[in-house]
């Protein structure tokens, strides 16, 4: 049976928990939206061009100095690519894990990374990117 003495003792206890979730998860919500470093960047790229989503591989790209009539000459080029990697990546049985074998920095804001893909069947393919830290995150170079 329930006394009002403990009553404001679990309402207290339910905010708590729910004040300290949200403390945590806004933190790290805001992180993936921002990009964070270079494997999440990488490993959102890929995720993007395995869902053959054009317009979410695009923000992981450094483009902030392309003007807007480049943009959609970036646009076409990318949607041949992706086409491509995702068929890849669909006929290996789809992503398994994305590792970043080795990080070069490359001045201040620049980094080459070599990421090993492994696919669902087994296969890995290395490739090297190369990242720039942009005021959201760090982009992969075109």
């Amino acid at each position: 049976m329930l006394t009002t003495a403990t009553a404001p003792a679990r309402a207290w206890t339910r905010r708590t928990c729910l004040t300290w979730g949200l403390a945590l998860a806004v933190p790290l919500g805001l992180s993936a939206c921002l990009g964070g470093g270079p494997q999440a960047t990488v490993e959102g790229f890929y995720a993007a061009v395995a869902q053959g989503d054009v317009d979410k591989a695009m923000t992981w790209l450094a483009l902030e100095q392309v003007s807007a009539n480049e943009m959609m000459l970036v646009k076409g080029k990318l949607q041949v690519a992706l086409a491509v990697s995702k068929e890849k990546i669909d006929a290996n049985g789809g992503l398994g894990s994305i590792k970043l074998l080795e990080q070069t920095e490359q001045g201040d804001n620049r980094m080459r990374v070599q990421v090993q893909v492994t696919f669902k069947n087994g296969k890995t393919d290395t490739e090297y990117m190369d990242q720039d830290k942009q005021k959201d995150g760090w982009k992969i170079k075109l």
